[in-house]
């Protein structure tokens, strides 16, 4: 997984956790897909990987399983390093293999941004991220994102506490204590 869609995780699970915006009404269901009704043609779906490609996400998949690799070593090491050497050995072919696995879910991505997104604008999308400007946003997507990371933590937690403060306040007037 790349920084991005990691920071991008963790602002899902910081935004879910977070108990004043968890408080939000739910957001409108998604509106149905607008290729629904019509077959995705091999040229749109072409197009639709084309962006899954350029704009680094089919390399975040290709990620995932090292990083799964990394997670199991850390907690092998920790509760089992009598045998971390013969699990390094057992583990190179199921990372290749497993590495190998990410197609399927290129091919998801490139069905979801079809149904999505018409085909004469994907090629454009495809054209920016190949353009300088798409590859300087691909290379500080990563820092980007962490730096909104952080900015989101703390705009949650100076709305939490507002939230909490103008709540004591309420309640203090009805001689209630919190």
């Amino acid at each position: 997984m790349t920084r991005f869609c990691q920071m991008m995780l963790f602002s899902a699970v910081l935004l879910a956790a977070n108990p004043v915006l968890a408080q939000q009404p739910p957001a409108a269901p998604p509106s149905p897909p607008a290729a629904e009704a019509a077959p995705i043609s091999e040229s749109h779906l072409a197009a639709a990987r084309e962006v899954v490609v350029s704009s680094g996400l089919a390399s975040s998949f290709e990620n995932i399983v090292p990083q799964i690799a990394d997670q199991i070593r850390a907690g092998f090491s920790r509760t089992r390093p009598e045998i971390i050497k013969d699990m390094e050995v057992a583990l190179r072919p199921i990372i290749t293999d497993l590495t190998k696995q990410t197609e399927p879910m290129i091919l998801a991505s490139s069905r979801v941004y079809a149904q999505r997104i018409p085909e004469p604008e994907l090629k454009e999308i495809a054209a920016f991220f190949k353009s300088p400007a798409g590859q300087k946003y691909i290379i500080l997507q990563g820092q980007i994102s962490n730096e909104l990371a952080i900015t989101m933590e703390v705009f949650s937690q100076t709305l939490g506490n507002m939230m909490m403060d103008q709540l004591r306040e309420d309640l203090r007037k009805k001689n209630i204590q919190l």
